[in-house]
């Protein structure tokens, strides 16, 4: 049994909190948010939404990561939100601060802590947590939603199940992400004989937009993403600590050409805080280099959330 500490319980927190109570692998969660009564009442709600179902879970609440005891794995999702018209880049140097407390606050309690930043930007988050842990012990979210979303409409695009639909996005968690059209595969062959056998049309444009830009009019709509998030994001967090093998798209530091340091870019491949094997020899040229682009971008913004 797995003891997950969720250090920020807003939106996306208490929603991947949820998600996970119902987790038989699942046997303790702490929950912990600078407003204290936030991640006591969220304890209590989860409780109540277990209590039906006949479900007994620990469940512990604080006001700092310092007191986090013993987890096997940190998930940092605090931090302040994007509004409408707000790049994720914008909250950089809001949001690192945040990340330097809580990283540094659950370490000195757990030494070994790993980590598994949600905060945005989260690729430079991811890459400044890393830096201050000081160890290859962090992993990002990285373009998991961005894949979600990709999947989502190639199904909808294409009348199949999105059970059918293999597919991935690399790159950045926003402005610089990269749809990686040579993993697609429909119904287990590549999307280009799909197409050829079927007769089918496939708007690469319109899927393109779909996925840089829903996020937003879900922002506009409902005041923040939570579901798309819990979703996505539980199953890094199983592959993390049951060792499941998958191949995810998920964020570890990455070498990038003319970048002086590590940084956290998305190339899918099997999950681990070390990447075993990626898919990076299977990726066309321009994905790849488009990739390095991407990488290059979020060092840039690392820079600046980290004031050098």
């Amino acid at each position: 049994m797995k003891h997950i500490a969720i250090v920020g319980v807003g939106r996306v927190g208490s929603a991947l909190a949820y998600t996970l109570a119902f987790q038989k692998w699942v046997g303790k969660l702490t929950l912990v948010d600078i407003k204290p009564e936030i991640a006591e009442m969220t304890k209590e709600e989860i409780h109540h939404g277990l209590a039906f179902h006949g479900l007994d879970l620990e469940i512990d609440a604080f006001a700092s990561a310092s007191e986090i005891g013993n987890p096997d794995l940190v998930v940092v999702s605090a931090g302040t939100a994007r509004t409408p018209g707000m790049s994720r880049r914008d909250l950089a140097s809001k949001n690192a601060s945040i990340i330097r407390d809580v990283v540094s606050g659950a370490r000195a309690a757990n030494s070994s802590a790993k980590f598994f930043v949600i905060t945005n930007p989260v690729d430079a988050m991811s890459t400044l947590a890393e830096q201050i842990s000081g160890r290859k012990n962090v992993v990002g979210t990285g373009t998991c939603l961005e894949t979600a979303r990709f999947k989502t409409i190639l199904a909808r695009e294409l009348g199949v199940s999105i059970a059918d639909i293999e597919g991935f996005v690399g790159g950045e968690h926003g402005e610089a992400c990269v749809p990686l059209w040579s993993t697609v595969q429909v119904k287990g062959i590549s999307l280009e004989h799909y197409l050829e056998t079927t007769g089918k049309k496939m708007d690469r444009k319109k899927c393109d937009d779909y996925i840089k830009n829903v996020s937003m009019k879900v922002i506009e709509a409902t005041g923040g993403t939570r579901w798309g998030p819990a979703g996505a994001f539980l199953e890094i967090i199983k592959g993390l600590l049951l060792h499941t093998g998958a191949v995810l798209p998920f964020s570890t530091s990455t070498e990038i050409p003319g970048v002086e340091v590590p940084v956290h870019v998305t190339v899918p491949g099997k999950i681990g805080f070390e990447k075993e094997l990626d898919l990076w020899n299977h990726l066309f040229t321009d994905e790849k280099e488009r990739i390095i682009e991407a990488g290059k971008a979020i060092y840039q913004t690392y820079l600046r959330a980290s004031g050098k």
